[in-house]
């Protein structure tokens, strides 16, 4: 597995379990987008930097649900994201420039930082333009709080120009930055029936890699319906195998509708269903047999060489001792 193939995989494990708990306690959980400066935008998933597209891949799979959106600026030119201001000398572009406590002398209109006034006595200074004495604040003289100086100009004003740069160099005035909706997210029900059943899938992939068998987890599919359904494990086969896992204290009688619904709208496959041996008899009668195979397993992780022959029965193969 490729190093970005282990930090995903790292990343979903750390993303179930943490939903299943969160879930299990009662939070509701929202992620955010956060900018990063050397990756643009983040979402923080449980202690853990994910980028943009997982989001959007928990959310095609019904992990996730968009509960609200944050507006952010990015450059017109490129699109980025990461974006710092710079301060400007209104008058000559200068980037040079301090930020300063301002004094106004009224007699003679003069306005500069506070520090070119020469202190006279407490409260009482000498005005660097016209040499008269400032005695009373707020008759002789008044303190209008900071502004800023520019030291290739002299300039000397209250708010500076504004611009905004990006990590590729590109220059634009505040007014002209687009705006760029990102998703918040919020962790749904769903992932809470996926996440009770991630290791087990993860494992029988692996499995199954390992003789040679191409399959993928959590599957998107598209039905003849055009309806979309999450596969736990599509084994990639003619006919290809879904795997479908039920525990038991995640069942749901809509959830098995759902999964004879699935059977009739994705043609040429076969679904192995996983159900938990404690579950009331007779549940199997609401399949297709020439559909969907119906195996009950005890303990579901210690079933993992079961349910692995079920499949490799399915495809016409065998397990060797040991696989």
């Amino acid at each position: 597995m490729s190093k970005v193939g282990r930090s995903i995989s790292i990343l979903d494990s750390h993303f179930f379990s943490s939903a299943y708990r969160a879930l299990s306690e009662g939070r509701v959980v929202e992620f955010r987008p956060i900018i990063k400066s050397e990756s643009g935008i983040t979402y923080d998933v449980f202690g853990i930097d994910a980028p943009e597209e997982r989001l959007r891949y928990y959310l095609d799979r019904g992990f996730l649900e968009i509960v609200d959106e944050i507006s952010l600026p990015i450059c017109p030119v490129c699109g980025e994201v990461c974006l710092h201001p710079l301060l400007l000398c209104p008058d000559c572009g200068s980037m040079s420039i301090e930020k300063k406590e301002l004094m106004a002398h009224y007699d003679c209109g003069y306005l500069g930082p506070v520090d070119g006034f020469e202190v006279l006595g407490p409260g009482v200074y000498k005005c660097p333009k016209c040499g008269k004495t400032m005695r009373r604040i707020g008759i002789d003289y008044g303190r209008p709080g900071f502004g800023f100086t520019c030291i290739k100009c002299n300039s000397i004003f209250q708010v500076p120009l504004i611009e905004v740069e990006c990590r590729q160099g590109h220059r634009n005035k505040i007014q002209t930055l687009e705006i760029k909706k990102y998703p918040v997210y919020r962790a749904s029900q769903e992932v809470k029936k996926f996440a009770a059943i991630y290791q087990v899938i993860k494992e029988l992939e692996k499995r199954l890699s390992s003789m040679g068998l191409e399959s993928e987890s959590f599957s998107r599919l598209e039905g003849a319906s055009g309806e979309m359904h999450v596969a736990p494990l599509y084994v990639k086969f003619e006919p290809a195998v879904i795997v479908d896992v039920v525990t038991e204290d995640l069942f749901d009688e809509r959830y098995l509708l759902g999964v004879a619904l699935k059977a009739v709208d994705i043609p040429d496959v076969m679904i192995l269903l996983v159900l938990p041996a404690s579950l009331e008899s007779g549940l199997e009668k609401i399949f297709n047999p020439e559909k969907v195979r119906v195996i009950r397993v005890n303990d579901l992780r210690g079933s993992i060489n079961q349910i692995l022959d079920e499949i490799l029965a399915l495809v016409g193969m065998k397990r060797h001792e040991g696989s």
